[in-house]
């Protein structure tokens, strides 16, 4: 009887782990893809434009060449005024914050929303850096990896 119950709690876990799993995940059909570092850096050659969710703190210290900057807390209003038939891209330092953004855009009907899942710590390509961390004096320059800032935020 014991055996028997274990299994039912286990079975239940399972389940309860799939569905937090398909939850985090965007719907299928939404028009949203999970892109590798090689098909952001393939999406941002092509001129795709490119949002970086972080405070403007973190978008300061380094982001992807080109990329806008529109921190996850004011992201629903500056969304409203964007073509959802436009491709955009989605990242931030980890692909957290960047996740709850992307489930937000495809609810609201962006039909290209291309999430960078694993965010700019796998990020390989050359990065930009704000102008104050560019006008460092000599001898005082930052780090080739970016800061990484991750913290839950409650819209």
């Amino acid at each position: 009887m014991r055996s028997k119950t274990l299994v039912i709690w286990g079975a239940a876990a399972l389940v309860l782990a799939v569905g937090v799993v398909l939850l985090m995940r965007p719907a299928a059909g939404t028009g949203v893809e999970e892109a590798s570092p090689d098909r952001i850096a393939a999406l941002v050659a092509e001129g795709v434009r490119v949002i970086d969710v972080r405070t403007p703190g973190e978008y300061e210290t380094s982001h992807i060449p080109g990329a806008e900057n529109v921190p996850v807390d004011v992201v629903r209003t500056e969304a409203l005024g964007w073509d959802r038939a436009e491709p955009i891209v989605i990242y931030c330092t980890t692909g957290a914050r960047s996740a709850e953004v992307v489930r937000f855009l495809a609810a609201e009907g962006f039909e290209r929303v291309h999430h960078f899942t694993a965010g700019l710590v796998a990020w390989g390509g050359e990065l930009e850096r704000g102008s104050e961390v560019a006008a460092m004096p000599p001898g005082e320059t930052p780090t080739d990896m970016p800061v990484m800032y991750e913290f839950y935020t409650d819209w």
